[in-house]
């Protein structure tokens, strides 16, 4: 396989993740489930495929479960990790919100999109940018460009959050997510090595999360207890 064919199974690689980590609709695994033969013995795929067949209401609640509302969530929007987000969380947002408007990566605005730091999001923004590579065959200065980016945001972003997300054992120990997510860490994690990216480490902490929630509600909590 030739270097611009790699970069587009890549990109389509990515392009799947995202399609698989976002919220389960019926646009999302109604494209999936097209490629149902072509992944029926993927390792990270073919588990959330299945699950789908169980209907998609199920797989939402669950989702929503393990990503959103459930008492030992873990959040899929890279901004809720670090122990310092309470501080850093506007600036990367405006960070990552710079890298989509460079590359014209502009979400909807109906207000059924993801936050742009959704894990999801973040996926389909780095394969746009193993596509814009993969057209930029005879261009040396565009694609330089593109390679500085898809460094920049694994090193900023991508490359620390998607490991960080994987590991978190709510996570690592679902039969669904689980092995979907280790799968996209692994996507990314090749992408790091292939342009020599070392992210720093990232985490998720549960206690802070539990701190903020007992702060917003702390007139709950008083009148709970009196």
């Amino acid at each position: 396989m030739d270097r611009q064919a790699t970069l587009g199974a890549r990109a389509k690689d990515f392009t799947l993740a995202a399609l698989a980590t976002g919220y389960p609709s019926d646009e999302a695994f109604g494209t999936l489930r097209l490629l149902r033969q072509e992944l029926s013995s993927h390792p990270g795929l073919a588990p959330v495929l299945a699950a789908a067949d169980g209907g998609l209401d199920a797989l939402r609640a669950e989702y929503a479960e393990r990503f959103d509302v459930g008492r030992g969530r873990v959040p899929i929007y890279e901004t809720e990790y670090g122990r310092s987000r309470g501080l850093s969380k506007g600036r990367d947002l405006a960070d990552v919100a710079g890298f989509y408007r460079a590359f014209g990566f502009a979400l909807a605005e109906d207000g059924g999109a993801e936050m742009a730091d959704h894990l999801a999001v973040e996926l389909e923004f780095y394969a746009l940018l193993l596509h814009k590579q993969d057209l930029l065959t005879d261009d040396a200065e565009g694609t330089d460009i593109v390679v500085q980016a898809r460094r920049a945001f694994l090193k900023d972003h991508l490359g620390s959050f998607a490991p960080a997300i994987a590991r978190q054992p709510a996570v690592a120990d679902h039969a669904v997510f689980g092995p979907l997510l280790r799968w996209c860490a692994g996507l990314v994690a090749a992408e790091c090595a292939c342009l020599g990216v070392t992210p720093a480490p990232l985490d998720f902490f549960a206690t802070l999360d539990a701190d903020e929630e007992v702060r917003c509600g702390a007139c709950r909590v008083t009148a709970g207890t009196s």
